[in-house]
């Protein structure tokens, strides 16, 4: 689990990292990433954690507007424009690809 304080030794002596919304970015990755019993969900969850992450970052001064917009961008370009379709079948190939896994080595093979 990560700390939740980003403590910075720089130059200037001790500085923090982030912490303008008291850190709720680590709330989502510890309480929900991973935990929504949903690939499609979990996934959308990481990305809503990188955006909690980056806004805080980016009100505390830590990263600059073109980051945070960057990563605005991204989480636009997949979850509002991308095409549903094919993201649902790459969940259905990696849980096929899991199961696969799982099955060979009940008999003691990898995987080819």
């Amino acid at each position: 689990m990560r700390a939740l304080v980003g403590d910075v030794f720089g130059e200037g002596g001790l500085s923090m990292s982030g912490g303008s919304r008291d850190y709720i970015c680590y709330k989502i990755e510890n309480e929900l990433c991973g935990q929504m019993y949903d690939d499609e969900l979990n996934d959308m969850m990481e990305d809503i954690q990188k955006l909690a992450h980056d806004v805080e970052w980016f009100d505390s001064s830590d990263i600059g507007e073109d980051d945070y917009m960057k990563t605005v961008a991204e989480f636009k370009q997949k979850w509002f424009k991308g095409d549903r379709q094919t993201r649902l079948k790459s969940y259905i190939d990696r849980q096929i690809e899991d199961i696969r896994k799982k099955m060979y080595a009940l008999i003691g093979e990898d995987t080819i």
